[in-house]
């Protein structure tokens, strides 16, 4: 009588449901307007994006746990590191503070230690402010200090050497990507939205060093999937139809050091 059925108990690892539901009355499906002729379909390209918003916006700022009500939320990206990885003043980052590009270049020297890390592997992540700096930065060393004097002789002698600039962009996933040089490697910058109004200025994830985690076992895939008709007139008695798309996924974090946050 006294025996409780405990499968498990775990802090480590959780993963998380998100869940989009699109609804529309069937009157509104059946109307054709003059400029979206089909606007079920139209709201439906948005509820996609909507879905990866709200899990970004989790693998962010998520703290790991489980509340009062039994739901799971995983380990976000600023909590993991703000608790176990590298920590820079980046106060004066993008503002009217004292961060200098000499101490920006300090912090990545710490950051980016041979034994453990590499620029290659590291994204950058940054406000839209912090971006703008950042180009900034790359602006004035190519206006003022990569100079070129003319000597007498003809000849040209350079003045300074830049060792900040903006080597280019690519393009990786989709992502916008900004090749930022420095002296410990090219950083690969993407501005994201997300940090805009945030107190973190700088995200420095590196990518070998985590991983997204899509609940998978017993023959069941709880990634992203989409179900359609979850609510019809046909099995509800009421004249809508809801589609549902659901996703139970987590972060898997390792090796700590090798992250950092500028904030």
């Amino acid at each position: 009588e006294s025996w409780k059925d405990q499968p498990y108990s775990s802090a480590v690892g959780l993963t998380q449901i998100f869940k989009t539901a699109m609804a529309m009355d069937n009157t509104t499906r059946a109307t054709v307007l003059k400029y979206e002729p089909n606007e079920f379909a139209r709201i439906w390209r948005t509820k996609l994006i909507e879905h990866k918003f709200d899990i970004e916006q989790a693998l962010l700022f998520g703290s790991q746990g489980t509340d009062n009500s039994g739901a799971q939320y995983t380990e976000g990206a600023v909590s993991f590191i703000t608790s176990y990885g590298n920590i820079f003043d980046g106060s004066g980052i993008g503002g009217t503070g004292t961060k200098s590009q000499d101490d920006f270049l300090d912090d990545m020297s710490n950051f980016l230690d041979p034994r453990y890390n590499n620029a290659s592997a590291t994204l950058f992540m940054c406000s839209t402010e912090t971006y703008n700096w950042m180009h900034k930065l790359s602006g004035y060393f190519s206006a003022n200090v990569s100079k070129v004097a003319d000597n007498s002789g003809g000849s040209s002698t350079a003045l300074g050497r830049a060792d900040f600039s903006i080597s280019g962009k690519k393009n990786v996933y989709g992502l916008d990507v900004t090749q930022v040089m420095t002296p410990y490697g090219s950083m690969n910058l993407v501005r994201n939205v997300h940090l805009d109004g945030t107190g973190v200025k700088i995200l420095g994830i590196n990518m070998t060093q985590c991983a997204y985690r899509p609940l998978v076992g017993n023959g069941l895939n709880r990634d992203t999937a989409v179900y359609v008709g979850v609510q019809t007139l046909e099995n509800s008695g009421v004249d809508r139809r809801v589609d549902l798309i659901q996703t139970e996924a987590g972060m898997e974090w390792r090796m700590p050091e090798a992250h950092a946050v500028w904030k």
